[in-house]
């Protein structure tokens, strides 16, 4: 019981790091760091050189952000912004049954990715599945790209949420989401974001109760995102692995102690 107590504790030291890092807290701010008001200028006109040469669709306008929604004050520099302001598209996959698709042999298909194939931070590539080619010509929205953020929106593994970081050919079910990130912002700050206490309590909060839990491509546009200044997000996505790493040893060690202790254990009563 002590060993999984202490377990515990560095998990609540994982969500503690990613809480001080969104909240601006975990790197000293520099005054020289273009603000991320000049980011988000730079998003906003890349958008529209986009939409100018149908490379994406205009995205409806969402409601400006209320003072009541913000849930903490940024640092100087930082800004709120809601996700659907960050990027290209959002949108989900689809079931290859809907579409009369079958499930086919590696040669003969695509890479498909569902809900257990994304993990917290990482892809989980271990049990491939793939289907037959002609689903991109049916679903060409949520054809991969590398670095596409994904996020599973349905039951137990809501929230869980990686990069595609591969240069496979692949697809989504309708239980995976994808995020495509408009040039500018550090995706694995946006990750660090996605994984951290606040933004987990959104998902837990906009969740719709149907037969399962699940979150909608409109909720999740709707996230508040704090943006700091892009040389401060290398910063902070530095240090958070950093101390991730170290949160890893921390939970190594427990690992090799409960081992030791139980071989001793186990050697005593041999004994006895």
């Amino acid at each position: 019981m002590k060993q999984r107590g202490t377990k515990e504790n560095v998990s609540e030291l994982r969500k503690a790091i990613l809480q001080l890092a969104v909240m601006g807290k975990l790197v000293e701010q520099d005054p020289n760091d273009q603000p991320a008001s000049e980011l988000l200028k730079e998003i906003e006109a890349e958008k529209k050189r986009l939409v100018k040469a149908g490379k994406i669709k205009k995205q409806k306008p969402l409601p400006e952000i209320k003072a009541d929604e913000v849930p903490y004050d940024l640092p100087v520099g930082w800004e709120w912004v809601k996700l659907q302001s960050l990027t290209e598209i959002i949108t989900k996959g689809s079931s290859p049954k809907w579409q009369g698709v079958d499930y086919v042999d590696e040669k003969e298909g695509i890479l498909f990715i569902t809900s257990e194939n994304v993990g917290n931070y990482h892809l989980r590539l271990n049990k491939k599945k793939y289907v037959d080619r002609k689903f991109n010509d049916i679903e060409p929205r949520s054809i991969l790209k590398e670095n596409d953020i994904l996020m599973n929106i349905v039951g137990a593994s809501i929230g869980r949420t990686a990069i595609y970081d591969i240069k496979n050919i692949a697809n989504i079910n309708q239980a995976v989401i994808l995020i495509r990130i408009i040039q500018g912002p550090c995706h694995k700050y946006l990750l660090h974001f996605f994984n951290s206490p606040v933004c987990i309590g959104y998902m837990y909060g906009m969740q719709v109760e149907n037969a399962r839990p699940n979150l909608s491509m409109g909720n999740i546009a709707k996230f508040i995102i704090p943006i700091p200044p892009i040389a401060e997000q290398h910063r902070i996505v530095a240090k958070v692995d950093q101390y991730m790493s170290l949160c890893d040893d921390l939970e190594q060690q427990i690992d090799i102690a409960t081992s030791t202790q139980n071989n001793l254990l186990n050697a005593v009563m041999v004994q006895v």
